[in-house]
């Protein structure tokens, strides 16, 4: 079953790396966070054979480019049971190469003083070979550490990555591979403390895509 939604999570700095490199002539970064917004019609699936599932973000419409930025993702599962490990090839064929893209996983609905919040952690890299993992609560996203560089992600154009994560369940803590490489371990303590939810994809329209005249192309593939 999918979910039907994606949202704006935060201003597009937090989801590009670098962003004083490579801006656009007339462009400043945002000054302020971007209202929510719900949306999943960028995202279509299609099975492409041997198990494997490929989902497809495109767009270049004007009216999701923002001087904010535009982050959205989409939830397709019932995320039964705990998490044990996911993997997802990735790539982005076009848009600014400082953009994010990548896997949510955990995602579920939680009450918090009287209201109920969507929570779910984050990971994802760019075509500039950064990641970045973290954790969105409520329309807030905290890091687990900054944007950082890492050689085992490829950054040109229309390479697929494959990021794999591992919960460890004798340390309690999630473990990152990119291409075959460990990466990091990092751990989800905060309240809601993730551990079990639906899984998805997220994507972002940064302030620095030339709309209409080229767009943000990115494909996923994972057996399901």
């Amino acid at each position: 079953m999918r979910f039907t939604g994606g949202l704006i999570v935060a201003t597009a700095v937090i989801f590009t790396g670098c962003p004083n490199s490579g801006i656009p002539y007339g462009w400043q970064l945002p000054q302020a966070p971007p209202p929510l917004v719900w949306i999943d019609e960028l995202f279509s699936e299609e099975n492409i054979g041997n198990g494997i599932t490929q989902t497809v973000f495109r767009t270049n419409d004007t009216k999701y480019r923002t001087r904010e930025g535009t982050t959205m993702w989409t939830v397709w599962d019932e995320g039964s049971g705990d998490f044990e490990s996911r993997t997802v090839g990735m790539t982005k064929s076009s848009g600014y190469s400082g953009g994010g893209y990548g896997m949510v996983f955990c995602h579920g609905e939680y009450e918090i003083d009287g209201d109920f919040i969507h929570a779910m952690l984050v990971i994802m890299i760019n075509n500039d070979g950064q990641y970045i993992v973290g954790k969105v609560t409520g329309g807030v996203f905290t890091d687990f550490g900054w944007w950082k560089t890492t050689p085992h992600i490829t950054k040109s154009a229309g390479y697929f990555n494959e990021l794999k994560v591992d919960y460890i369940q004798e340390t309690g803590k999630y473990r990152l591979e990119i291409n075959g490489y460990e990466i990091e371990h990092f751990s989800d303590d905060n309240f809601p403390a993730l551990r079990s939810g639906r899984n998805g994809y997220i994507a972002v329209i940064t302030p620095f895509d030339n709309f209409p005249w080229s767009g943000v192309d990115i494909y996923f593939r994972e057996e399901k």
